[in-house]
């Protein structure tokens, strides 16, 4: 369900050389996402997480039947590291420059009740919380949910990969959420000759395998209503779109070509296909998993 730090560091980097080759994502952008997750993963393999009680864990059969292993609002995280994280990420948006840069400068004044309210925010996933902070700076609605987000992501990833394996994995979900923490995926993938589909979370990253032929949303099944469309200028991308619920995915198709694949980075290299579904009255109900 997991990469390994190591291997994760590799796609970054191999990742990020393909895409400060177009001309269309900024570099500044770049430069900001490269540091952030040279951080994340850093801080992932360094993370100290208070241990998950038992009672707060859903059986194997529970999930099997839908449920989350743990409750998205239940994961522990390592607070220091989270906090540390927020100001370092917080000082990267104020050296950038501009309304992100204001409003980072604010975030880093109001201190400490400010960042743990935005963390209680994202585990709760509190959308009503950050679109106030939001209205403040509407050149910059996402910076503290970036903030939040961004520095909570490495602690809760380690939590997730270690609940994980009590998981089996290859099991094909049938609820289309995170069978770890029970969040939507943001993304997906086709993989393999077969053309499995693999989904990503939105909170936890875990990668988990779902229904080719299903809504990531609400579960339709009718192959009438699951219309998808690609972009000429994005090949090995798709969007996978409901009719039913309106709400589309975009999924990454590799496998014909020699191509490295990291969901976080998939998702920022195939903008074109966000806007592609916006104007055919799709939406997506996540965030990017940077919390833009």
């Amino acid at each position: 369900m997991f990469n390994s730090v190591e291997h994760e560091e590799k796609l970054v980097g191999r990742k990020l050389a393909d895409l400060r080759k177009k001309t269309h994502i900024p570099a500044q952008l770049l430069d900001l996402v490269e540091q952030v997750l040279d951080a994340q993963n850093k801080a992932r393999g360094e993370a100290r997480l208070p241990e998950t009680p038992q009672a707060e864990l859903a059986s194997l059969d529970h999930v099997i039947q839908g449920a989350s292993l743990l409750a998205r609002e239940n994961f522990r995280y390592d607070v220091q590291q989270a906090a540390r994280l927020f100001v370092q990420f917080g000082n990267l948006l104020c050296g950038m420059g501009g309304a992100m840069a204001q409003a980072a400068g604010v975030a880093l004044d109001e201190g400490d009740p400010l960042m743990r309210k935005a963390f209680e925010a994202f585990l709760k996933n509190d959308e009503a919380f950050f679109e106030g902070f939001g209205k403040r700076f509407p050149q910059a609605p996402k910076t503290l949910s970036f903030l939040a987000q961004s520095s909570m992501t490495p602690s809760i990833m380690a939590l997730a990969e270690n609940l994980s394996k009590t998981l089996p994995q290859d099991r094909t979900w049938e609820q289309g959420s995170c069978p770890v923490c029970g969040s939507l995926p943001f993304i997906s993938a086709l993989t393999g000759k077969e053309g499995i589909r693999m989904s990503c979370c939105s909170f936890c990253r875990a990668s988990y395998r779902t229904f080719r032929l299903q809504c990531a949303y609400c579960q339709e099944r009718d192959a009438a209503k699951l219309p998808f469309f690609t972009a000429d200028e994005e090949p090995g991308y798709r969007v996978d779109a409901c009719q039913s619920c309106k709400g589309y995915i975009k999924t990454t198709d590799f496998r014909e070509f020699d191509r490295p694949s990291l969901p976080v980075l998939d998702d920022l290299e195939s903008l074109a296909l966000d806007i592609l579904a916006v104007k055919r009255s799709f939406i997506r109900p996540t965030a990017s998993a940077l919390g833009f």
